[in-house]
């Protein structure tokens, strides 16, 4: 068999119309994309089953074919992401692990560190468990999306939970949190992906709330392999270290810069934004982030 390119995490090789993946290791890593596929099969967005192996980790799965992208690709991705969320509800509740709730402790630990005045930012800072029950990729990322004439469709669901499917919508936005590569939407394309987001979903929200909480979380300052409870945001005054395409602070600052802008939503924090990232600027090297033309894999 044609072994092919994945994470350390795993082994996948192909064999005309099948893959055949194992997941390396991690038993309750291999049990969520199971139970993932399984409850979006209905969606076409994931690949169809055709055998799983428990004891050995190990699934055959239907081999899906990928066209080259499209130059707005991110319109298909985010409508792809809409249909997956939708493939459950609260009568799934116990499937799937609970999307976590971040904690702002560490962030405003890190804030205080670089002597940056948070200015009452704490409440806008109070995350509360949405309380949605769409089925969240985990990681939707690019290397784990394929594109075909039906749309985007989704592999590589390790990390999949159950919660609100706005803050990976986000990506777009955010600039790709828990992956290699930090790009940034153009406004017009990200602005007609959202469009189609909400258009597939048939509802409208605001989507800052969902862009804070990604800033304020440390583990999207490493990948996937190193988020293992360390403070990640208390390493980060102190160090810097590449993540393939920029460096930790890199990341953090362009984030930062996103939140800025919210001077409506969250007015407080998008002042402590603010006045962090100039903070930021004064002490660090900003490091250039790419912009979305084509996909990157």
């Amino acid at each position: 068999m044609e072994l092919l390119g994945s994470s350390q995490r795993s082994h996948v090789r192909a064999d005309g119309d099948r893959i055949v993946k194992q997941v390396i290791g991690d038993q309750a890593a291999f049990d969520r994309e199971i139970t993932a596929l399984t409850l979006a099969e209905h969606t076409g967005v994931v690949p169809r089953i055709i055998e799983a192996d428990h004891d050995t980790r190990t699934v055959v799965l239907e081999r899906l074919r990928s066209d080259p992208p499209r130059e707005d690709w991110v319109v298909d991705y985010a409508r792809g992401l809409a249909r997956l969320h939708m493939a459950t509800g609260p009568e799934h509740a116990g499937a799937l692990p609970r999307q976590e709730v971040p904690d702002p402790t560490p962030f405003l630990r890190f804030v205080r560190a670089l002597d940056v005045e948070i200015g009452g930012a704490e409440d806008e800072l109070a995350f509360e468990d949405t309380g949605k029950f769409d089925l969240l990729h985990g990681d939707p990322c690019p290397g784990n999306d394929l594109y075909t004439e039906q749309g985007a469709r989704f592999v590589d669901l390790e990390g999949a939970a159950l919660g609100d499917g706005l803050t990976e919508v986000v990506y777009l936005r955010i600039g790709f949190p828990t992956c290699a590569i930090v790009t940034e939407t153009p406004e017009e394309l990200r602005e007609a992906a959202e469009q189609a987001y909400f258009a597939e979903r048939g509802f409208t929200a605001s989507l800052e709330d969902a862009c804070v909480r990604w800033l304020v979380q440390g583990d999207a300052l490493v990948q996937r392999l190193d988020r293992d409870g360390r403070d990640h945001l208390a390493r980060v005054v102190d160090e810097d270290w590449f993540w393939y395409s920029t460096t930790a602070r890199g990341r953090l600052m362009y984030r930062t810069r996103v939140v800025s802008t919210f001077t409506e939503t969250h007015p407080r924090t998008s002042a402590l934004a603010r006045r962090l990232l100039d903070r930021m600027n004064r002490l660090w090297e900003p490091r250039p982030i790419g912009t979305v033309r084509t996909h990157v894999s």
